[in-house]
């Protein structure tokens, strides 16, 4: 019998999959995001309602008055990444992010407006690319709308008008100045009040007494006092008592 041809086909070798190290390691490089600034939470408010708003009914502003339909409710969180803000609408139960407002450079003027007619509710500018809306979102309590208007105004004040006031310094251009003691140099340092002392210690030294000095007579030579030393325990010698010449009477 004719001996069997070979297959012409040929199996290839059983290459491993690739662990998913690997795969990572040979996959293109992505691009990395230019902010690497981490998102941290500035407020969290559990409960906040948004409105479907009409148009303003005057040129200074919306009243909450007219605000008719709630839309949405649920939880509202303020959140900060580098010099930039954004509101966020979060569903309580689920999570699902609802709508939010971004604000760039914490320039929360152009994005926030406070209504005429009460301070528990505000107007919020969606933008979406070229795009945007406008909402109502309300606060039940006062001081969680408190809270949240200050939220916005302290982190601008606290983080983008510091650093541009610190942008703004002026900076040293020229080459640093050398203040250090070269060899053989001293300083000299002056005390308020140590001068007057030492003057006022060297003219009582050389005046002695101080200004007494000249009214004071001198005192006595060596060997001489003014007062005899009267001595201790010897009585002094009566004066001897003379007597009259004869033929006169004694003095009475």
């Amino acid at each position: 019998a004719a001996a069997s041809r070979p297959s012409a086909r040929r199996r290839r070798p059983s290459v491993p999959a690739p662990s998913r190290w690997e795969a990572r390691r040979r996959s293109p490089p992505t691009a990395m995001a230019d902010d690497d600034d981490l998102e941290y939470t500035l407020l969290n408010k559990r409960d906040v309602m948004v409105y479907q708003i009409p148009p303003a009914s005057s040129s200074s502003g919306h009243k909450a008055d007219d605000w008719k339909k709630c839309i949405w409710r649920g939880r509202c969180r303020i959140a900060g990444k580098g010099s930039d803000l954004t509101i966020k609408m979060i569903d309580a139960s689920s999570g699902d992010l609802f709508a939010q407002c971004v604000i760039p450079n914490g320039e929360y003027e152009n994005y926030v407006e406070r209504v005429l007619d009460s301070s528990r509710y505000f107007v919020l500018k969606i933008t979406n690319g070229a795009r945007h809306a406008f909402i109502g979102l309300g606060f039940e309590d006062r001081n969680d709308a408190f809270d949240f208007n200050c939220t916005l105004s302290d982190f601008k004040s606290t983080w983008v008008d510091r650093d541009k006031q610190v942008d703004e310094l002026p900076k040293e251009t020229g080459p640093a100045k050398d203040l250090s003691l070269k060899e053989g140099q001293k300083i000299t340092i002056n005390i308020a009040g140590l001068g007057g002392r030492k003057r006022e210690q060297k003219s009582a030294d050389a005046g002695g007494d101080g200004g007494f000095a000249g009214l004071l007579a001198p005192p006595p030579p060596g060997g001489q006092s003014r007062r005899q030393p009267q001595a201790v325990g010897v009585a002094a010698a009566p004066a001897p008592i003379l007597q009259p010449p004869p033929g006169q009477a004694a003095a009475p």
